[in-house]
């Protein structure tokens, strides 16, 4: 998981979205290039949208991993696991949770904020570690100033990552592996009325303006 997080160098995240666009974000993900995808489990369908996606990736044999986001507990770690998730993404770090993915050989992307909080989250089996809120705590500069005594933290920052070439740009020279991107991606309208084209065209543009700025 590590390699195609490294190597695309961004996990595009949508949430909220009912199953036909959940369909669509797939299958244009998937025509794009796109490894791997985060699926924020935050509203009361999570769990019958998130099925119909496994369903619909088997059925077209599509090659994109489901990283599922916003998982809080233990108990929401094991159900999405069980309904087939690749990948754990927690805005914090539970130890029960990392436990339970190290054990089951699920990939796990804990969130913390400070240095400690990513030190322990690695010693609890953490390979990468989702700075959240990135802005909020320092941006691209604090990222540079933690890995100066740890050069080899594996971060992924969310929260405040834009399109902006500028942008992508300062948290790639700060040394992280790859960014989380959502609502800057897709927002909320736009997520509403989406469509094939637009969604093929977003993740194109993702994928060249990531290269091109880390380049």
């Amino acid at each position: 998981m590590y390699s195609i997080l490294k190597t695309q160098g961004v996990l595009p995240l949508v949430t909220q979205i009912n199953i036909q666009t959940a369909q669509i974000v797939l299958q244009s993900a998937a025509d794009a290039g796109i490894k791997i995808i985060e699926f924020a489990a935050r509203a009361e369908d999570s769990k019958e949208v998130f099925t119909q996606m496994i369903s619909f990736r088997k059925e077209n044999n599509l090659d994109v991993k489901i990283a599922v986001g916003s998982i809080l507990s233990l108990a929401e770690a094991e159900t999405y696991h069980q309904l087939g998730a690749d990948c754990i993404v927690c805005p914090h770090t539970d130890p029960e949770i990392g436990a339970y993915c190290l054990k089951n050989n699920i990939y796990w992307i804990p969130g913390a904020a400070t240095l400690n909080e990513i030190l322990h989250a690695n010693k609890l089996g953490a390979e990468v570690v989702k700075l959240f809120p990135a802005d909020k705590i320092g941006g691209p500069g604090y990222v540079k100033a933690i890995r100066a005594p740890f050069p080899s933290l594996k971060i992924m920052p969310t929260g405040g990552v834009t399109l902006e070439e500028s942008n992508l740009k300062s948290w790639f020279k700060s040394g992280v592996v790859c960014v989380g991107i959502g609502s800057n991606l897709f927002s909320k309208e736009m997520l509403l009325n989406l469509n094939y084209e637009q969604a093929l065209q977003a993740f194109q543009n993702l994928i060249e303006v990531v290269e091109k700025t880390r380049n």
